[in-house]
C-alpha cells in the first residue's frame, strides 16, 4: 500500500487481494486512477464525525471497505435520492447490503436536495470528513474536488475501487420494501385524482371512528370525514361507541351519521371491552370493501390524514392494507407534555420484531391504529379484543398477502391524548399476551443479529441497522 506523506491517517488494516493506494491531492496523477486495486484521493484525516456520500456501485463500495479497514464501526451514508428506481435497486445492493454486515451500526439517509452543492450546504456543517466514490473518468477527479470543496470547509476524500461486476440482485429486502412502499400523505393530496381511482377500482369505502368518551374531539373528527366524503372518496362514515359516558354519542348523531355500541351489535357473539373488539364488531355493520379505523382523540384531523391513509390502496391495486405514522408530540395527561411518543413501540415491539419477525422491522409505528384494509383479508383473520389487534393484523396480513401488500404512509403531525407508565405498562402486557397466543417462539435457526430502525424527520426518513450479537458463556467449558 502505497501512503502519501503529506497526509496522516489511521493505520489501513492490509488485505493481499484488496490492496489500497492512498494519495494526497496535490500529489494525485490521472495514471493512478487506472492501477489495481483502490486508490483514494484525500486531504488527509481529521478527527470528528464523518459520513460516506454515497449513490451506489464498484466505487461506492471501495468507499465502504476503505472505511472498514480505517477501524470505522458506525456509519453514516447519505445518499441523494434517484430519480430512476433501477438507481435505487444498485444503491440497496451494492452499498446498503454490504455495509450492514461490514459495520457495527449503519444509518442510511435518504435526501431530496436536487443537488449536490445543496446537499453539501444543508450537511456540510455536521461532518469532519465526507468520503464520495469517484467519477468514472480520471479527468473529473479534480473538478469533482473543486465542485465539493466550493460547499464544503472539512476534510474529503474521493474513492475509486477497482474495475470488476457487482451482483446487483442481493439488495435487502426489506430495504427495498421501505424504498418503495412508505409514502407521505401529500403524495395523495388531490381529492379529483383519488376520486378517479376510486371509480376505476369500483370499492366502497368505510371510514369507521372508534370512540370511548372524546367529547372534546369527536365533532371535529367527523366533520373532517364527512368533508372527505363529500369530495367523493368515503362512501360511508360510521361510530363504534364503547359505551361512552360522556357527549360523544350526542354530538356525533348530531352530524346524522351511523351510530353504534359495539356492545349492541350482534349481542348473540356477546361483548368484551377492548379496541379489537371495537374493530371487530364493526366489520359487521358494514359491506364496504375497504374499511379504514381513524382514532377520535386527533386534535389536529385534517383531511390529508384520509387521503394519505386510503391513497395506496386506491393508487396500486396491488396494496391491500394501509398503516399510518405520525410524528406524535404526545400529551400526557398525568404528567404534561412529551415529545416524542410510541413508548410502547421502542420498548416492547421493535426489540420484539427484530428478534421474531424482522421481515416487519422498516414498519416505522408498526402499533398505529390508523389503518386501512381490503374486507376480504380483514375476514380471514383472528381479532384479539384488547390493544394486540394492531400487530396482529400486521402479522396476520403479511403472512397471508405478503409484506409487499403492506404499506405505510406519513400523515404528518398529530396530537392526541396519551397513557401516562401505569396505562402503558398494561397495554405492553396486552401486547405480548396477544404475541404469545399467536404462537411466536424464538426461532430454531441462529436468531436475526440486526437491530432495525426507521424513524422520520423534518420529512424525509432514515433507516438505522446495529448489531447486536448474543454470545453465551458455559461453565462446563472452564
Amino acid at each position: 500500500m502505497k501512503e502519501a506523506t503529506s497526509c496522516e491517517w489511521p493505520a489501513i488494516a492490509p488485505d493481499a487481494d484488496q490492496p489500497i493506494a492512498l494519495y494526497h491531492f496535490a500529489e494525485w496523477q490521472e495514471s493512478h486512477y487506472d492501477q489495481g486495486g483502490i486508490v483514494a484521493v484525500t486531504d488527509g484525516w481529521r478527527d470528528g464525525p464523518l459520513a460516506a456520500v454515497l449513490r451506489g456501485g464498484i466505487n461506492a463500495r471501495a468507499v465502504l471497505e476503505l472505511l472498514a479497514r480505517t477501524g470505522v464501526r458506525d456509519l453514516q451514508i447519505i445518499h441523494l435520492e434517484e430519480k430512476l428506481p433501477q438507481l435505487e435497486e444498485i444503491f440497496l445492493s451494492s452499498v446498503v447490503a454490504p455495509a450492514n454486515a461490514m459495520f457495527d451500526h449503519v444509518t442510511v439517509s435518504w435526501r431530496r436536495e436536487a443537488s449536490l452543492p445543496e446537499l453539501l450546504a444543508n450537511i456540510g456543517g455536521d461532518y469532519a470528513m465526507l468520503f464520495f466514490g469517484a467519477p468514472l473518468a480520471a479527468s473529473e477527479m479534480l473538478p469533482l474536488q473543486e465542485k465539493i470543496r466550493a460547499g464544503y470547509g472539512g476534510g474529503v476524500t474521493i474513492v475509486r475501487g477497482p474495475m470488476s461486476d457487482i451482483d446487483f440482485d442481493e439488495a435487502d429486502e426489506i430495504n427495498k420494501w421501505v424504498r418503495a412502499r412508505t409514502y407521505d400523505a401529500a403524495d395523495f393530496a388531490l381529492a379529483a385524482v383519488l376520486r378517479n381511482y376510486k371509480k376505476k377500482l369500483g370499492k366502497r369505502i368505510a371510514v369507521i371512528l372508534p370512540s370511548l368518551n372524546e367529547e372534546k374531539t369527536v365533532g371535529k373528527v367527523i366533520k373532517t370525514a364527512l368533508e372527505v366524503q363529500q369530495a367523493g372518496i368515503i362512501d360511508e362514515v360510521i361510530l363504534m361507541d364503547s359505551a361512552s359516558s360522556d357527549n360523544t354519542v350526542t354530538i356525533a348523531q348530531s352530524f346524522g351519521i351511523p351510530v353504534y355500541l359495539h356492545p349492541q351489535v350482534r349481542p348473540e357473539l356477546g361483548a368484551y371491552r377492548g379496541k379489537g373488539e371495537a374493530m371487530f364488531k364493526s366489520a359487521l355493520v358494514t359491506q364496504a370493501d375497504i374499511l379504514a379505523w381513524v382514532d377520535t382523540d386527533i386534535e389536529t384531523i385534517t383531511p390529508r390524514f384520509f387521503y394519505g391513509l386510503l391513497g395506496p390502496l386506491l393508487a396500486d391495486a396491488g396494496i391491500r392494507y394501509s398503516k399510518g405514522y405520525f410524528a406524535r408530540p404526545v400529551r400526557v395527561e398525568a404528567s404534561g407534555i412529551e415529545v416524542g411518543g410510541g413508548r410502547v413501540t421502542e420498548l416492547l415491539a421493535r426489540p420484539w420484531i427484530n428478534t421474531f419477525m424482522p421481515e416487519l422491522s422498516g414498519y416505522i409505528q408498526p402499533l398505529s391504529g390508523a389503518v386501512a384494509i381490503y374486507r376480504e383479508d380483514l375476514l380471514k383473520m383472528r381479532i384479539p379484543v384488547n390493544y394486540g389487534v394492531e400487530i396482529a393484523m400486521l402479522i396476520q396480513v403479511v403472512q397471508q398477502a405478503g409484506l409487499w401488500a403492506t404499506c405505510q404512509v406519513n400523515l404528518g403531525d398529530v396530537v392526541h391524548r396519551s397513557k401516562d407508565v401505569v396505562g402503558l405498562s398494561e397495554m405492553a402486557f396486552q401486547i405480548t399476551s396477544v404475541l404469545a397466543d399467536m404462537g411466536h417462539r424464538p426461532p430454531a435457526s441462529r436468531p436475526n443479529e440486526n437491530f432495525r430502525r426507521v424513524y422520520s424527520a423534518h420529512g424525509q426518513f432514515e433507516i438505522g441497522i446495529k448489531k447486536f450479537k448474543t454470545v453465551w458463556r458455559d461453565f462446563s467449558q472452564v
